[in-house]
């Protein structure tokens, strides 16, 4: 009996020493440096295989002036996205001024009939509903559906 419960306890510790490789693999791969190394070696299966391996010896022999590159391709690429957006705001400014001038438009051409009413001893209609203020529709205008 003792002998069996000897074979159970190293069956046990064959176990664990499996299931603790098997979790510092799955550590490995899911660190930055292990998605690094996954990622090479999909590339190395590729047919560009050799451009990478070429890289990484560069990379290996010069690392500064590698890096220095990289740092600048990075911010050309920061700068590209910054002018995107400038461009998209500079539109929407454009196109809140395009709305205020046809709002003031709006406005002026309003307050000219009104002033053009008043002046040939009219009321002039109320905007909003088309009516007079006595309640009658003038020949001209003709009552706006209320929204």
């Amino acid at each position: 009996m003792s002998r069996r419960i000897e074979e159970i306890e190293a069956d046990v510790a064959r176990s664990r020493a499996r299931l603790e490789q098997t979790l510092q693999r799955i550590e490995h791969k899911l660190s930055a440096s292990g998605m690094v190394d996954d990622a090479l070696a999909s590339l190395r299966r590729t047919r560009h295989g050799d451009v990478v391996d070429r890289a990484m010896g560069a990379l290996r022999d010069n690392p500064v002036p590698v890096l220095a590159v990289m740092a600048g391709i990075g911010w050309l690429i920061g700068r590209a996205g910054s002018a995107d957006r400038d461009a998209a705001r500079a539109a929407r400014a454009r196109e809140r001024a395009y709305r205020r001038e046809a709002n003031a438009a709006s406005k002026d051409a309003s307050n000219s009939s009104r002033s053009d009413a008043f002046s040939e001893g009219r009321q002039a209609p109320d905007p909003a509903s088309g009516m007079s203020p006595g309640g009658r529709v003038p020949p001209d205008v003709s009552p706006q559906p209320r929204s």
